[in-house]
């Protein structure tokens, strides 16, 4: 069985569109949900129409929603956003998505919520700070826009953060631990205080 915690890592890959960083996490999975995993991945960007994984049901309306804006079905695509909403209220994409086609058709205030809700969830994501510039410059709001701007524009500038293999969390930078200080800060004292 696969921890919970292992599951929740995964789909925050998915709701960020990091299929390649979830196909590397899910290689360390036991062998029956790895396979689940690869092959509801790899039915995501070939034939999302086919995947019938409930861990991926979100993943896959944000998918066909995207598909029904290009092809210009506006009203599905909501309707495929929403479900994935429902499915996934953490899912920034899908709000963002939303917030998008609320913006395209005008409805400011409520593109700018989305934006705004999906910005709690994701804070990192350079194309939502590109949208609510968008947003900003159609109502008026340089200074705004031009904030969100130069954040998406710092955020797509910055490395990506390595990330340890065994856990999937960025590495931090190494740190002598509390005890070394102290025991360097008490060699320091006695190599200066002791007079021979």
């Amino acid at each position: 069985m696969v921890p919970d915690e292992a599951l929740r890592r995964f789909l925050t890959l998915l709701r960020r569109k990091d299929y390649a960083g979830a196909r590397a996490y899910a290689e360390g999975f036991p062998e029956g949900e790895r396979e689940r995993l690869l092959r509801g991945l790899s039915l995501l960007e070939e034939d999302p129409e086919a995947l019938d994984d409930p861990l991926f049901a979100a993943e896959k309306e944000v998918v066909l929603g995207v598909k029904a804006v290009r092809e210009g079905r506006r009203e599905e695509a909501e309707a495929r956003f929403k479900r994935a909403l429902a499915l996934d209220p953490a899912h920034h994409r899908a709000l963002a998505n939303l917030g998008t086609l609320h913006l395209e058709g005008g409805r400011l205030e409520e593109a700018l919520a989305l934006y705004q809700e999906a910005l709690k969830l994701a804070p990192e994501d350079p194309l939502l700070h590109e949208n609510l510039a968008a947003l900003y410059k159609r109502k008026g709001d340089l200074d705004k826009m031009v904030a969100h701007m130069k954040r998406a524009t710092r955020l797509k500038m910055a490395p990506p953060p390595s990330l340890d293999p065994l856990t999937g969390k960025p590495r931090r930078p190494f740190r002598l631990p509390l005890w070394a200080w102290l025991l360097l800060f008490a060699l320091l004292a006695y190599l200066f205080l002791y007079k021979p």
